[in-house]
């Protein structure tokens, strides 16, 4: 699957928010913050437009390297 990279930018207010949602769910980076809120909207429409709700989802750490 190919993905795309996106740079946005937003206002200190929001990167304010996004760093206290960072510290709350302990999460590395601001940039992981707006993945979980897009992935938590994306089952929330998933689940309105279908009824089902997602299971529970394998969690990967692609953060390191391959040796």
């Amino acid at each position: 699957m190919q993905t795309t990279e996106t740079q946005v930018e937003v206002s200190a207010e929001m990167e304010h928010h996004l760093e206290l949602l960072r510290q709350a769910y302990r999460l590395p980076t601001t940039t992981a913050v707006l993945e979980l809120l897009i992935s938590t909207q994306i089952d929330r429409s998933v689940y309105e437009m279908t009824g089902i709700k997602p299971g529970p989802k394998l969690a990967v750490d692609n953060t390191q390297g391959r040796s």
